[in-house]
């Protein structure tokens, strides 16, 4: 793995999974995903997008997502790069994948569903979308069989057990 962060590490249809910024939600986000089973080390991460390569990303954050430079939101941020791990994925499939996530550009963003990993009473929409659900839904589209799970159940920790880490640390 390459020590230093460099835009050339973000490959299209590659996930970023930023670890937990302690704020209060994400102290929630990382409880319940230890508590429905997860390890510490899969529940550390809170956000997941779908990286376009290089600086580029769709960040599916309220209020709505949208194109982002990962450089000037993310900079200082702890990530773990990972890919899906299937060859045809690594040749072409993930092109499809950015593309499949490019296409959730300024859907609203469910709050509600966020919450309802929280409080389980809290129903989620099914016309917005919240982070690992979207990029799930984008994985899904090219591999329908990824994760074994319907992207509305989808936990960002559940990228760190299904995929590989390709690289971690700072970006800078």
């Amino acid at each position: 793995m390459p020590k230093k962060f460099n835009l050339d590490i973000p490959r299209m249809g590659y996930f970023l999974a930023y670890r937990s910024n302690d704020s209060w939600i994400n102290k929630r986000i990382v409880n319940q995903q230890i508590a429905v089973g997860f390890k510490p080390e899969e529940a550390c991460v809170t956000h997941i997008e779908v990286s376009g390569g290089g600086p580029d990303s769709i960040n599916i954050s309220p209020p709505i997502s949208k194109h982002i430079n990962i450089t000037k939101k993310h900079k200082g941020r702890y990530v773990y790069i990972l890919r899906y791990p299937n060859g045809h994925y690594e040749m072409k499939g993930r092109y499809k994948v950015a593309y499949f996530s490019a296409t959730l550009n300024n859907t609203g963003y469910d709050i509600w569903g966020l919450l309802s990993f929280i409080f389980k009473w809290i129903k989620h929409s099914n016309r917005l979308v919240f982070c690992s659900e979207g990029a799930l839904w984008s994985l899904q589209k090219q591999y329908p069989e990824a994760f074994g799970i319907r992207p509305e159940k989808c936990m960002p920790a559940d990228f760190m057990k299904e995929c590989k880490i390709v690289w971690q640390g700072v970006i800078s």
